[in-house]
């Protein structure tokens, strides 16, 4: 894609076209990280794009300049949980084989990887999308768009409390469902709340 300030249009001022092609590309890397987490690496650039788009268009209601990233990963989020409600006809989460997924355009698998490395890699992504949506999306925010708990609080409408708590739920349940039966037990949450390795 192309971003100049002819690609953007000039239906705002010129300062906020500039302001907009100055900000939003930088971020499409995330954005498509975040969409490629949460609706598959198939549709992920339809919806970075539908998000940037919306962004575009609602533009003028972003008062700070510096809350542009985490008001940007909330479109994205918003438009993925639309995705899967099929407001975007019968589009679903991913169900693609991951044996078939271009390992290069996934982020987290991405890299030279030998054999084991890349079945763990696949079992990795297996376990994220098997993860329930309020469990996964904390755990795309935080490793796939790089932001901390109060820029996660702030763009699903928690405390940063909530949000590390959830994370470390995450973790545990993908730790848990990761290990083999010949590694070590399974691990167990005591009544104090924190996993025992």
């Amino acid at each position: 894609m192309i971003w100049s300030r002819h690609a953007v249009g000039t239906r705002q001022n010129p300062s906020a076209n500039d302001q907009f092609v100055s900000l939003v590309p930088p971020l499409a890397p995330i954005l498509f990280n975040v969409a490629a987490a949460l609706v598959g690496p198939a549709d992920a650039e339809d919806a970075a794009q539908e998000a940037i788009l919306r962004a575009w268009q609602h533009w003028h209601t972003l008062h700070d300049s510096s809350a542009v990233r985490p008001w940007l990963v909330q479109i994205t989020v918003n438009v993925c949980r639309q995705w899967h409600r099929g407001r975007f006809g019968t589009r679903r989460r991913s169900t693609v084989s991951l044996a078939s997924v271009d390992l290069e355009a996934m982020p987290l698998l991405a890299g030279d990887l030998n054999a084991s490395d890349y079945a763990a890699a696949l079992d990795l992504r297996q376990e994220l999308e098997n993860l329930p949506e309020h469990l996964r999306l904390i755990v795309v925010l935080r490793y796939f768009a790089g932001m901390d708990a109060t820029e996660i609080g702030l763009v699903l409408h928690v405390a940063p409390v909530t949000v590390r708590a959830r994370l470390r739920r995450a973790l545990f349940i993908l730790r848990d469902a990761l290990r083999t039966a010949d590694e070590l037990p399974p691990t167990t949450i005591p009544q104090g709340g924190e996993p025992a390795c």
